[in-house]
């Protein structure tokens, strides 16, 4: 054997460590060229900076070559110490592109589709693999002190990995499960005391009824739920996060939907996970239009390391986006329009058009007229499909924003129908109970700002992206989102707007909406160059900010605090908790939040002080959980005299009539049959302020009573039961539809005694079920009656488009009101139908 180290004239070469020198002696493809001057003033300023950091932080835009940088700075640091170095990635998808780069280079590399290959384990080539490799309680990796040691670890899509590694550790229990009814029958009691009717829903599999579990009673029952979980721990739903959970479920939450049982930790256990927490050297990769606040508490990444991350100086905007919102260039341009004309299959297409919705039911309409619909399990067969070249079909991609790159003509057309939401219960209860806090902001806009990039991923990419859905437009046009999107997606959004504007101009001329708006998709799609310089000046103008300190600093004490409750600092967690609410938060909605956390800790050494901070939570925001014991029912004071000066206070939020407009346009639409429940409550509740009525919804803020309650005057009340998810052809109304209101009306006689109540069944049928009863005098409203309702309450909105919304009179407003049917006795007794003839049990 010819053995060529013996030849050479001088000492074998040493292993090379500066990246720029590692790329010029890779066997990489003919096509493969230098590095761009961005990656090389990247990987200088790693090598020369941030090598010996432990946590360095790469933002960059999409098609800038992250992935490679990345492969460098893991085989440089592999060079130099020998030790195991990962690559991980968020899903397969990126895990296969990861791969053909590092083979088109040619870095060494290796997968691990079962045990951990030796090459990975001996330092000889770096892993790539996914994330949930590393994060499951079944790992190849080790958990605890039988963790793998990594040397170098290094994190792609750092967003997207944040969900994958919350996901780890969760457990869901679907219904079918013995476990859920099981769970369900343990907290049977504590699960009624938060909310009667909503109990009664989640036994009836009601999908979108959810409840969360007290802490207290968690705490006192946490070891029967570890003896119920452990007798199943062999099935998938909860094998893989068992591991991880098993010895710390009081530190845990859970909350039961008519679907699922969800139960996670309050903080990520990232310590039980040595290959990441104890890694010698961590890089974290994402795009530069996320906002990074959230690697605090999912990656526990420290806030000055988020305030510094490793960008490219010079670097400002990167590729094209034309966001246009149809409903702001005319009202006739509706969701249902641009689905109907975008969905249709097409064989003339020569580029891909993809819509993102939120729900399978969102999806539905799509599919109708032929759509393709990916859901989780579909999603890379059809994605592959639409990149090589089959494009007739729309594409509609389920409740996926992140990880999914569609670059160039395999998506020209980005249809972004409807606002996202928590798919994750635990989420959406804490959604629920801060829909207006900055933490639930940030995470909207993370998720409309990922999936706002799926389509443009490179510096000369361009695409039409197309916002419909009055919950997702009202949403972009609020100031308090916008200021949690990237300098760079605001950008964008306001260029929609502004073209919006431009648009409606050319309608009010003569010009068809539906023309205006397929000539604006047309200069973009045929790169006419006006545009195209238009676009550039508005982009070359965006002023790189600073990240939200205040925002990092929250999310910084409350995982302190969280950490210090764990380790049994009860009265250190606790003041973490309080110096923040004094120092940082200025509403009652957060402070009933926060307060809720300290009564939590505090239910581990005092329970009776933990029962009054909960009663001070609930005073604050009534839709944290109801205190164990001495919560008193507030009853709403109706001042019938100050009903107009409500109505114009209401108004007068709106700086202009399109605003006030928009709002009402997207209260109204969720205003309808078949919308989730608890949307519909929320809304009829906003829809009392609107109409300067005081209203609240008992079930939800006190744990019992009607959906909604609306005082209309002086001991006049109307009572809500909404039932507005039942298909609108049922015939009959069903027997516990019947209890429900005679305990919403049973609830209104002990708390109002003495005042007179209008009960209201909203429900599409009229005809009661021969087992059912009622035990007062109840009307229907259906669909017809809140159709006209909602017409009535659009119409007399629209009248104040020709008055300044600053100088209105309660005059003006109480003439208004009686011309649309909108007074006292109309709202009381018009809007609703077919009377049901009482029926008392014999």
């Amino acid at each position: 054997m010819v053995d060529f180290s013996k030849r050479l004239g001088k000492a074998a070469p040493k292993k090379l460590l500066n990246p720029e020198e590692i790329y010029e002696t890779l066997d990489r493809m003919t096509e493969k060229g230098p590095l761009r001057p961005v990656q090389k003033v990247i990987l200088a300023e790693w090598y020369a900076r941030r090598r010996e950091n432990r946590d360095t932080i790469l933002k960059l835009h999409t098609g800038q070559g992250k992935t490679l940088i990345g492969l460098l700075i893991l085989q440089s640091k592999l060079n130099e110490t020998g030790e195991p170095a990962v690559y991980l990635c968020p899903n397969r998808f990126l895990i296969n592109q990861t791969c053909t780069q590092a083979k088109q280079f040619g870095i060494s590399h290796c997968t691990a589709e079962g045990d951990l290959p030796s090459d990975f384990l001996e330092g000889k080539s770096l892993l790539i693999t996914s994330v949930q490799k590393l994060f499951n309680g079944l790992t190849k990796f080790g958990l605890g002190p039988k963790s793998l040691a990594v040397g170098t670890l290094l994190m792609d899509d750092a967003h997207a990995c944040i969900d994958a590694v919350r996901d780890a550790f969760l457990i869901r229990i679907e219904k079918s499960e013995a476990p859920f009814v099981q769970l369900l029958d343990l907290f049977s009691d504590d699960l009624q005391h938060q909310g009667m009717g909503t109990y009664a829903d989640i036994r009836n599999h009601k999908f979108d009824a959810l409840l969360p579990i007290p802490y207290w009673t968690w705490a006192d029952k946490h070891h029967e739920v570890a003896h119920c979980l452990s007798k199943a721990a062999h099935n998938d739903s909860i094998k893989f996060a068992w591991p991880i959970l098993k010895d710390m479920l009081a530190d845990c939450q859970c909350v039961v939907s008519g679907r699922a049982v969800e139960i996670g930790p309050h903080a990520p256990p990232l310590h039980l996970f040595g290959s990441y927490s104890d890694a010698k050297h961590r890089v974290f990769m994402s795009a530069t239009v996320t906002d990074d606040s959230f690697l605090v508490k999912g990656l526990r990444l420290a806030p000055d390391t988020i305030r510094n991350p490793l960008i490219y100086e010079k670097e400002r905007w990167s590729g094209e986006k034309m966001v246009l919102i149809p409903s702001l260039i005319d009202e006739s341009l509706t969701r249902e329009i641009v689905v109907e004309k975008f969905a249709k299959p097409s064989d003339k297409r020569k580029f891909g058009v993809v819509a993102l919705v939120p729900s399978d039911k969102g999806s539905s309409d799509w599919k109708a007229y032929g759509s393709t619909v990916a859901d989780k399990n579909s999603i890379d067969e059809k994605v592959a499909a639409l990149k090589n070249g089959q494009r007739q079909n729309t594409l509609v991609i389920v409740n996926r924003y992140d990880g999914i790159d569609l670059p160039d003509d395999s998506c020209r057309i980005l249809i972004f129908d409807s606002k996202p939401y928590a798919e994750n219960l635990i989420e959406q209860y804490a959604e629920g109970c801060r829909a207006s806090s900055n933490v639930t902001l940030i995470r909207a806009a993370r998720t409309i700002e990922q999936g706002l990039g799926r389509s443009v991923r490179g510096e000369k990419d361009y695409c039409v992206i197309i916002l419909i859905g009055i919950d997702l437009v009202r949403s972009v046009r609020t100031k308090e989102l916008r200021q949690h999107l990237s300098e760079q997606t605001r950008a964008q959004i306001e260029v929609g707007l502004e073209i919006a504007g431009m648009s409606r101009e050319e309608v009010a001329r003569g010009t068809k909406p539906i023309d205006s708006f397929f000539d604006l998709c047309k200069k973009c799609l045929s790169r006419d160059a006006d545009w195209k310089a238009f676009y550039a000046e508005r982009m070359d103008a965006v002023v790189p900010r600073t990240l939200d300190s205040a925002v990092l600093d929250i999310f910084q004490q409350e995982l302190v605090a969280e950490e210090r409750a764990q380790a049994g600092d009860v009265a250190g967690a606790v003041a973490t908790i309080q110096q923040m609410i004094d120092r940082d938060i200025n509403s009652d909605l957060e402070r009933g939040w926060y307060l809720q956390e300290m009564a939590r800790y505090q239910y581990r050494t005092a329970k009776e002080q933990s029962n009054t901070l909960q009663l001070a939570a609930h005073s604050k925001n009534r839709f944290v959980l109801k205190p164990r014991q001495g919560m008193q029912v507030k009853k709403i004071q109706v001042i019938s005299q100050k009903r107009m000066e409500w109505i114009i206070d209401w108004i007068t939020q709106f700086d202009r009539h399109a605003e006030l407009m928009l709002a009402i346009d997207d209260l109204l639409a969720r205003l309808s049959f078949g919308v989730n429940s608890d949307t519909f409550e929320r809304t009829l509740n906003d829809l009392s302020k609107a109409l300067g009525f005081e209203g609240e919804r008992p079930d939800k803020e006190w744990g019992e009573g009607p959906d909604n309650l609306w005082g209309i005057r002086d001991g006049e009340f109307i009572v809500y039961e909404c039932k507005n998810e039942v298909e609108l052809d049922r015939a009959e109304i069903h027997k516990t539809e019947a209890e429900q209101m005679n305990r919403s009306i049973a609830w209104f006689q002990k708390y109002y005694a003495g005042s007179a109540a209008k009960n209201i069944l909203i429900i599409p049928p009229k005809k009661l079920a021969s087992a059912a009863a009622f035990l007062g005098d109840v009307c229907v409203m259906r669909d017809r009656d809140l159709g006209r309702l909602k017409e009535n309450v659009r119409k007399f909105f629209l009248e104040f488009a020709s008055y300044d919304l600053n100088n209105l009179s309660e005059h003006l407003v109480q003439r208004l009101v009686d011309a649309h049917d909108l007074s006292v006795d109309a709202v009381r007794d018009q809007y609703c139908s077919d009377v049901v003839s009482v029926r008392r049990p014999t």
